[in-house]
């Protein structure tokens, strides 16, 4: 789970100064080798392997660990016919990294081995084509009833019904399930390895505690959580490891390109559980959900020492009490393990189990005792630790292995009581979701149908049930999302609208995805404000503490999604059509209501951009060279009213194909477009013809990559582009503007969010100057976080944008973005920040939740029909308002904060009056700055419109 921070001082950080790091989800970028063939002998060692063991065996200027090499084969007896993976790879374990090929035939050779103890059911299919399948290991008795077993599961999951006294009795007979998975970050790759021997260990041996393992637990074991990352990194370290443990190695220092951590569109799928948008977490949540595991663990590495749990505070407080005190057992269970060999390990610390997009803290919210385990070795064949000793990859990859076992055999000592808890945890969550203030959630699709129909998606996807209203309902006691803290008000919802009742069997990861704001443990929070009045009483040259926060506070997806939502305190009947999820293509299009063009039109077609789909129909279009035209003012046609921002495809401006294409993109996209017959308006409004009706340029979008750029930002705005807009783009690195010779072909340039002062030197003196002429001749520079920073910086200055109580570079130079490092720099954790200390400049927010107001004159803003919309801040960057531009979204008024954390007398104080989003003419062209990402984890779409508005809306030709 760590990010992989850069050497301090010579050796790599400590666990303290990784945890500043918390939410940091860093670089990486192209396309890995593509799979290999499945190897039909064992594997033969390169010669730069066999280089490595020799100088493996060379002094080092660290101090081994003592004691002989582990032994993963000292539980036996084992069944002979069942083959070792060493013998099946050509090496030891450690020796070097196994590829996704490689590690799947040694699983083959093994299972062919033993098919008495082991199923296997494929998953889903990576981006990049490799399939991915789980390993079911088990007695043969229990595999025999295999599928009896998983429905007797499923009945434990919904105690409506199945009675206390029929749970008692399928928890007497029924092995439990623990659902261990590997390497979800693919430079963590001690997982990866670890699997194979845990398999072994489960398919071979006679051991008796292995055989009581496999009576009283079914083992699904998740080999690989993301081969392609993985892949980028194991090809490219195999390449060139010398096995040394200099800090300084070039072996340690991944390029921007590689960075394994990371899957296809370089997301980091153990943030991925609530977007659910990476094809590796939707297919690990199938098996989820289908097999209702109650025990599952995500193996991580490299700290120092091992980490297992219990997890640090706070922890998500829709977790009761009887599923929290698991975690005490099995942590139990390993230290005993541990301690026979002397291995060091900490708990409850650093790692919390409070964001349900981890791997542990959402199969947590279903019911199952979630935990990480990061281990101390790896992805480096050596690694040289803060005292001076070395640990190699081989030692990680044991201590994964023995934590394995022996969370497998507590478990298994276990099985029955912790049968009975999964089932109380989902009767309880129907009780308390009857009992509680906060009984029902209502959304109403009209802000986007799209966004909409995603949440519903997100939801069904976790097992949560949807209901959509087919008449209008009345609560007498209806809580406003964007009103916290007013006062309820009876309200009637119409039909359409979105129903989730929490007192269901999900209702616990229900609540934790939708409700308005997450408490914070007290006890957590009392130490956080300790730190921060001491902060505060600082000098300006103190070093200051740091805060314990591990990643962002909110993620509520009403307010994400950019949807108008209530919460009610009744539970009164409603009727409506209960959703289900698509067996098929693509869920959030069949879910949204339906497309296509009314008719034949003899003057325009227009269709509103009201949802994110009008924008994917908009761009459609004009990739396929169709005129199209947007109303910045409402207008009326053939006696109908439309909205500032509605799209305009004019039939004398366009070729006889605009009448079947429109009509068949409007319904692959679900939008609905009216055919418009004259272009006389009448009540005295403005028609279809208007000066106010302006052209849409065809954009030709760039998109900067490589140094400097967040990988995660750029891979989410990667992700949008090309798999929900299906918009083609070109990737380039800012160290090529300078020479672009071609860059007046494009006339969008997006820059994700990164590090200002590493993008600054990559774009250098002539990128600098290329870029202005650029944007002066019609191009439209796009920023947001270190990009939005980027365009103001002296020389540059194509804003006069600010951030809020800092001067120059030398001012920010502490802070480098949480979720990137660039390639070859250092990672400086704010835990010295002479100047934040001061009462007067923002502090670090931890990912929280506000209320923007919108300027609904702005092309910025055309679609929005709400004078309000919910954004995130992160980190401590607040931007001064343009003083030569525009300020379309802005924080204005009293209670900004919607969700989350914010620092008494300081975030809100100095957020108010600064803006979220800002805009700036120059020349022919436009700058356009958002303080923050506005596709954060694509779970944020609410003000992706903002976005696509600024690709649509912000070019001069």
């Amino acid at each position: 789970m760590p990010v992989r921070l850069r050497p301090v001082k010579g050796r790599r950080l400590s666990t303290r100064a990784l945890s500043t790091a918390r939410s940091a989800e860093f670089l990486v970028s192209r396309d890995s080798q593509s799979e290999g063939t499945v190897m039909s002998k064992p594997a033969l060692l390169p010669p730069i392997g066999l280089l490595a063991l020799l100088l493996a065996a060379l002094p080092s200027p660290g101090y081994a660990q003592q004691g002989a090499p582990f032994d993963f084969y000292a539980r036996g007896p084992y069944r002979p016919a069942v083959p070792r993976p060493d013998s099946l790879l050509g090496y030891e374990a450690g020796a070097r990294h196994t590829q996704y090929h490689s590690q799947q035939a040694v699983l083959d050779a093994m299972i062919a081995a033993s098919p008495d103890r082991v199923r296997t059911e494929r998953i889903g299919r990576t981006e990049e084509g490799r399939e991915m399948r789980v390993l079911i290991i088990s007695a043969p008795e229990n595999l025999a009833r295999l599928e009896e077993i998983r429905r007797d599961l499923a009945r434990l999951r919904d105690p409506r019904s199945t009675s206390p006294q029929e749970a008692a009795a399928i928890a007497s007979r029924t092995p439990a399930v623990a659902f261990l998975s590997y390497s979800i970050h693919g430079n963590e790759p001690a997982g990866f390895e670890a699997v194979m021997w845990v398999a072994y260990q489960l398919l071979a041996s006679e051991e008796p505690a292995t055989l009581e393992i496999l009576r009283n637990v079914i083992t699904i074991l998740n080999p690989s959580a993301n081969p392609d990352g993985h892949e980028r990194f194991a090809v490219w370290y195999n390449s060139l490891f010398l096995g040394t443990d200099e800090p300084y190695a070039y072996e340690n220092t991944e390029p921007w390109d590689v960075w394994g951590r990371f899957g296809h569109y370089r997301f980091d799928m153990n943030r991925d559980l609530i977007a659910q948008s990476q094809a590796p977490t939707r297919a690990m949540l199938g098996a989820l959900i289908r097999w209702h595991p109650q025990v599952v663990v995500d193996h991580h590495s490299t700290v120092q020492p091992f980490f297992f749990a219990p997890p640090a505070l706070p922890i998500n407080p829709n977790l009761p009490p009887h599923a929290v005190k698991w975690l005490e057992t099995f942590g139990q269970g390993n230290a005993r393990a541990f301690d026979r060999h002397g291995w060091q390990y900490y708990v409850r610390d650093v790692f919390d189990l409070f964001y349900p997009g981890y791997w542990d803290a959402g199969p947590s919210l279903h019911g199952a005792t979630g935990m990480t385990y990061e281990t101390d070795g790896g992805p480096e064949l050596k690694i040289r630790q803060d005292d001076g000793t070395v640990i190699t990859f081989r030692d990680g990859i044991a201590h994964h292995f023995v934590a394995s076992l022996a969370t497998l055999e507590t478990a298994a000592a276990n099985r029955e009581a912790r049968l009975r808890d999964f089932y109380d945890f989902h009767r309880t969550a129907i009780e308390e979701g009857r009992n509680a203030t906060m009984k029902r959630v209502v959304v109403l699709p009209g802000n986007d149908q799209t966004n909409a129909a995603r949440l519903a998606v997100l939801l069904l996807r976790h097992g949560v049930e949807v209901t959509r209203l087919s008449q209008p309902y009345t609560a007498p006691r209806a809580h406003s999302y964007m009103q916290p803290g007013s006062q309820p008000a009876r309200r009637t919802f119409p039909a359409g609208a979105l129903v989730i009742d929490l007192s269901q069997p999900e209702g616990r990861i229900a609540k934790a995805l939708l409700e308005p704001r997450t408490a914070v443990d007290s006890v957590f929070a009392k130490r956080q404000l300790e730190k921060f009045e001491r902060n505060r009483r600082r000098g300006e040259s103190a070093q200051k503490e740091g805060y314990d926060f591990y990643d962002v506070t909110a993620w509520s997806l009403p307010y994400t999604l950019g949807l108008e939502a209530y919460w009610t305190e009744d539970l009164t009947p409603i009727s409506g059509e209960r959703l289900s999820l698509p067996s098929d293509g693509d869920p959030v299009r069949q879910l949204a209501p339906q497309g296509g063009v009314s008719e034949r039109a003899r003057s325009a077609y227009l269709f509103k951009n009201d949802r994110q789909a009008a924008a994917e129909l908009a761009l459609a279009l004009l990739q396929e060279g169709f005129v199209l035209s947007v109303a910045t003012e409402p207008l009326r046609a053939d006696g109908r009213d439309y909205p500032r921002g509605t799209f305009i495809a004019r039939i004398a401006r366009n070729s006889e194909r605009l009448h079947d294409r429109i009509a068949e993109l409007a319904q692959r996209t679900g939008v609905p477009v009216d055919a418009v017959q004259s272009a006389f308006p009448d009540s005295g409004r403005v028609g279809i013809g208007s000066e106010s009706v302006r052209p849409v340029f065809r954009p030709r979008i760039l998109v900067a990559a490589g140094e400097g750029i967040s990988q995660t930002s750029y891979g989410a705005l990667w992700y949008f582009l090309e798999q929900e807009l299906r918009y083609p783009f070109v990737a380039v690195a800012l160290s090529s503007i300078g020479r672009m010779h071609t860059m007046s072909d494009y006339n969008v340039l997006i820059i994700p969010h990164g590090n200002t002062a590493q993008m600054k030197r990559e774009l250098g003196d002539g990128g600098t100057e290329r870029l202005k002429r650029w944007v002066e001749d019609g191009g439209v520079v796009i920023g947001y976080g270190g990009g939005a920073m980027l365009l103001g910086k002296p020389g540059i200055a194509l804003s006069t944008v600010a951030p809020l109580g800092f001067e120059e570079d030398t001012a920010r130079a502490r802070q480098a973005p949480r979720d990137t490092v660039p390639s070859g720099a250092q990672y400086q954790p704010p835990l010295a920040s002479p100047t934040s200390a001061r009462k007067d400049l923002p502090e670090e927010i931890p990912g929280s939740i506000f209320r923007a107001t919108l300027d609904l004159s702005h092309w910025l803003t055309l679609g929005y029909g709400q004078r309000e919309l919910a954004v995130m801040m992160d980190g401590d960057r607040m931007l001064q308002r343009s003083e030569k531009g525009d300020n379309p979204v802005v924080f204005v008024g009293d209670s900004l904060l919607l969700s989350g954390w914010a620092w008494p007398d300081n975030t809100e104080r100095l957020l108010k009056e600064t803006v979220w989003a800002a805009t700036e003419r120059r020349g022919r062209g436009h700058a356009v700055l958002f303080a923050s990402d506005p596709l954060f984890r694509a779970f944020w779409r609410g003000p992706a419109r903002l976005l696509t508005n600024a690709i649509l809306f912000g070019t001069g030709r």
